[in-house]
């Protein structure tokens, strides 16, 4: 069997995570299934991650970063301000769409590292990880638009993030799409009015 570079590794594995979790759910997400999910040894798990918990943040990591690309991916450099908002939003609007399991799972993972003294951590960075991201969205689209905002980045992306968990929870319960995406271009609304051109 040829040797397969550590990073490619890593990223394997990470998906094969992602796979796992959202198809068997996060408690038979161990790393023994994981491995097997790769036809690989558990030693070559424990040999790219040295604990689960380090595997499942990269997969928070991997997941989080994959929303802020979406959003941003969907900034059109020199277009106006209104329609660099909403195809943000539609950016990440599509991708919730696309990858509901992985939504889930954001969710699981939050939930299970706050049971446990030892991996609350991974949900505080998973809150801090969300939150550079959208301050990132929020300095492309300041960038792409040549306008400032009237609050700081800090505050609009946690009212942001607030917006967006709760939309996409709730869509994750009811599939309303029409409902979540007219919530989220209220809330693109609200965003707009915090704008100085």
């Amino acid at each position: 069997m040829p040797r397969v570079p550590a990073q490619e590794r890593r990223a394997d594995l990470v998906q094969a995570a992602i796979q796992v979790a959202t198809r068997e759910g996060l408690a038979a997400t161990t790393t023994r299934r994981i491995a097997q999910e790769l036809g690989i040894s558990v030693g070559i798990v424990h040999y790219c991650f040295r604990s689960k918990e380090e595997l499942l943040h990269e997969v928070i990591r991997v997941i989080s970063d994959a929303q802020v690309v979406a959003a941003r991916s969907a900034i059109t450099p020199g277009g106006d301000l209104a329609g660099s908002v909403r195809n943000a939003f539609l950016g990440f609007w599509q991708l919730v769409e696309s990858t509901p399991e992985e939504q889930l799972l954001t969710y699981e993972l939050t939930s299970w590292a706050l049971r446990n003294a030892e991996t609350e951590p991974l949900a505080r960075e998973q809150r801090a990880s969300q939150l550079a991201g959208i301050e990132a969205i929020l300095a492309a689209i300041s960038a792409a638009t040549e306008v400032e905002w009237k609050v700081p980045a800090e505050q609009l992306a946690r009212m942001t993030l607030a917006i967006t968990d709760g939309v996409t929870l709730g869509w994750l319960v009811d599939r309303d799409t029409a409902s979540a995406v007219q919530a989220l271009e209220t809330f693109a609304d609200q965003l707009l009015a915090l704008a100085i051109s």
